[in-house]
């Protein structure tokens, strides 16, 4: 095997028949054809000869396979094979066998360790060659491997056990670990060959210990009991011991000692005994003063009565609504079920979630969420039967038990629980709407338990709350699938970021009157190993329910200002970035900060930086948006609206908000060219930017004739698949010098 050695050509025809060197080559191949090792002869790198073990070692089928190959085929790499020559070479020459362990390469690539042994057949002429020996190790390796953690693991937990730990062996101490230590006051290995009378106060007691124990151990049962120890100050610690013979049939071998300190439980059982004396005394005390008095005694009664009445109230209620909780609910659901199988009636379950509750603690704070959680809690018991069950899970999550309710009744149900959420709720002065997103579960289609009917109208509300919120839905088989690929995902995107899965396409924004491109729109784009590409119209929606988004959209702010500065820095000097942002992202106080603080990292005005809000995100709290903005507008960061037209801001709040952009939504222009109305709504919505100091980009273009139109119209900007698809950085750079050097002010076509 290794690379300088050969042997000698042991194939060659025999002159004559049966001569004795034939009988020896016969002699030498049945040797090697019984070894239980791999024998092989090389020469020049060379295998010249091995048997059948060795060719099976290495994956072989037969040991002519392996005739002719280079043996650098048979290590991990050129690197480990040409040190085994380094390593072997001065061995061998003086006519010694080198011995070692090495990983060698199997025929189709893997790896294992091998036993070596190898000596030159003359080391006088290394070009006669070497003969090896192989075994295979690979087993005792991994063998050795976990003996060795298990002693580890035994010293750990013998070192780290917060119990004394001894082994005695003829009552003298031969190990301890350092809490046995500790616990008399002694130094490491201070108490090392000593005799166990060392930590006892009287010969005396070691010797009634000695009795105690040692008769019972030698029967092989172990010794439990307390036994009175000393410190080495002198003073006395009492300690629980369990104690056995090592191997009682040879009591040579010791015994070993686990002794726990319960000096301070022994202390406090006496006081304890010394308190309950003491407490007897005021009980036969007070007996005598409460016979005096049968009136306080009523009255005692009377007090402990409501207080259990109490107690049982605080289990089966939540305290702040008065609902049933979770425990009551599941008593009462166990009884609904069994009356639904019992008489073959249906029976349903309404999972209600609150949407944007938690808004309202974030910006009013808790004390208004508690006091508007009382008030829904009263309007959904309004709306349902005495027999029904209406019970509050925690947070802003309510469940509905209907027994006797099929499909047509919960959907009954649930119309009119959103009808009553249409009816403001009065907090103080807040004047309050909260709307629920329901999902509904029916027994037993959906789930033969409690549990699963829950799960199932759980899996329903959240499709409820993807389908636009304030609505609800019925629990079906692919909501479950999809509820697992929503999981799923969930759990692959907590690892996306760390693992470099996300990255960032740009989308060119097209000056209509120029043709050059002034700003990008940074589009995220994951892609995971397993799963392929998954869609941000997926995915983001998981990422904020989940609060990643936070992180994630942290990282592709930081992305895209690098991206940004390198254009910037590589011919593109006056490029702007436009940068997506959540709601749950603007909602952040420190939103303003965490932008100055990146803009400064990469020395951008803040002028470069685009950041595009929804309309619903300015529309859900508006009070505070205009806040966010206004801080972010006075560190020079520009604002625009995406999606302009699709919410429900009313011009009132518009001219509020410190917009520098307003970006018309797709939807409007898709129809550009056959439907009036459309072409009314982005004329209009051009008009009043115009009017408001605000630019214009127009989304989804895809022809020429909605380019014109727009145009036509005063449109600043437009983006879409006509102009250019989201591309990779390389890409749009191209992309951009192309249309720097072709654009025309007064002829631009695209």
């Amino acid at each position: 095997m290794l690379a300088p050695y050969g042997t000698p050509d042991l194939q060659r025809p025999a002159i004559a028949t049966d001569t004795p060197l034939q009988r020896t080559l016969r002699e030498q191949q049945t040797l090697l054809d019984s070894a239980g090792v791999g024998i092989v002869f090389l020469r020049q790198r060379s295998v010249v000869r091995c048997n059948q073990r060795y060719a099976e070692i290495f994956g072989y089928a037969s040991p002519e396979q392996l005739v002719g190959l280079n043996t650098e085929a048979f290590y991990p790499d050129r690197e480990a094979f040409r040190e085994l020559g380094r390593s072997a070479y001065p061995v061998l020459v003086q006519g010694e066998s080198f011995r070692v362990e090495r990983q060698l390469r199997r025929r189709d690539g893997t790896l294992f360790w091998g036993n070596l042994t190898g000596r030159l057949i003359n080391p006088q002429d290394t070009t006669d060659g070497s003969i090896w020996i192989v075994d295979n190790i690979d087993d005792h390796k991994r063998a050795q491997a976990a003996l060795n953690a298990a002693v580890r693991e035994k010293q750990l937990l013998f070192d780290s056990a917060m119990v004394g730990i001894v082994f005695l062996r003829d009552r003298h101490l031969t190990r301890c670990n350092g809490h046995f230590e500790q616990m008399l006051g002694y130094e490491a290995g201070e108490l090392m060959g000593s005799s166990s009378r060392r930590w006892y106060a009287s010969d005396a007691a070691w010797e009634e210990v000695g009795q105690r124990c040692y008769p019972l151990m030698a029967t092989g049962n172990p010794y439990e009991g307390e036994v009175e120890l000393c410190r080495k100050d002198g003073t006395t610690v009492i300690c629980e011991v369990r104690s056995k013979s090592i191997d009682p049939a040879d009591p040579s071998q010791g015994s070993i000692w686990i002794t726990m300190d319960i000096t301070d439980r022994k202390q406090a059982q006496a006081a304890l005994a010394r308190a309950h004396e003491h407490l007897e005394q005021q009980v036969q005390d007070r007996t005598r003063e409460l016979r005096e008095t049968v009136d306080n005694l009523h009255r005692e009664i009377t007090e402990r009565k409501a207080d259990q009445e109490r107690i049982y109230w605080l289990a089966h209620y939540d305290a702040l609504t008065g609902l049933p909780n979770r425990a009551l609910l599941a008593e009462r659901a166990q009884q609904a079920i069994q009356l639904a199988q019992d008489n073959n009636t249906p029976l349903a379950v309404i999972f209600l979630d609150l949407d944007h509750f938690k808004h309202v603690n974030d910006s009013l704070g808790h004390r208004v969420g508690d006091n508007l959680l009382v008030q829904i809690a009263r309007r959904l018991r309004a709306v349902v039967r005495d027999k029904d069950t209406v019970a509050r899970l925690g947070g802003d999550e309510f469940i509905l038990l209907l027994p006797g309710a099929n499909a047509h009744g919960a959907a009954r149900v649930a119309g009119k629980l959103q009808e009553a959420s249409r009816q403001h709720y009065q907090i103080d002065h807040h004047e309050l709407t909260m709307a629920p997103s329901m999902g509904i579960a029916l027994f037993p289609q959906d789930g033969a338990d409690f549990d699963t009917l829950t799960q199932s109208a759980d899996v329903a509300m959240y499709r409820a709350k993807l389908d636009g919120r304030n609505t609800f839905r019925f629990f079906t088989p692919e909501m479950q699938a999809q509820s697992v690929r929503a999981l799923q995902l969930e759990n692959a995107l907590r690892r996306a970021l760390e693992r470099d899965q996300f990255h960032l396409h740009y989308q060119p924004q097209m000056s209509l009157s120029t043709g050059s491109v002034h700003s990008v729109e940074a589009l995220l784009r994951w892609q995971h190993p397993q799963l392929g590409g998954v869609s941000p119209a997926e995915f983001i929606p998981i990422a904020e329910d989940s609060g990643q988004i936070l992180q994630i959209g942290e990282w592709v702010l930081r992305t895209a200002l690098a991206q940004l500065k390198a254009w910037r820095s590589s011919g593109f000097p006056g490029l702007t970035m436009a940068v997506n942002l959540s709601a749950i992202q603007f909602r952040q106080p420190q939103l303003p900060e965490l932008v100055s603080r990146m803009l400064a990292e990469f020395d951008l005005p803040p002028d470069s930086l685009e950041l595009e809000l929804t309309e619903g995100v300015a529309v859900d709290d508006p009070h505070a948006a205009v806040a966010t903005m206004d801080q972010l507008h006075a560190r020079g960061v520009r604002m625009s609206m995406d999606d302009f037209g699709t919410g429900y801001s009313s011009l009132s709040q518009l001219k509020r908000f410190q917009i520098f952009k307003l970006k018309i939504d797709q939807s409007f222009v898709r129809d550009l060219g056959d439907d009036s109305n459309d072409r009314a709504i982005v004329s209009a919505i051009i008009r009043m930017a115009q009017a408001l100091g605000m630019r214009t980009t127009a989304e989804g273009v895809e022809t020429a004739g909605q380019l014109a139109f727009l145009r036509e119209q005063g449109c600043d900007e437009a983006q879409g698949y006509h102009l250019s698809t989201p591309l990779p950085p390389d890409e749009l750079e191209l992309f951009m010098r192309r249309h720097t050097r072709t654009a025309e002010p007064a002829h631009y076509q695209i």
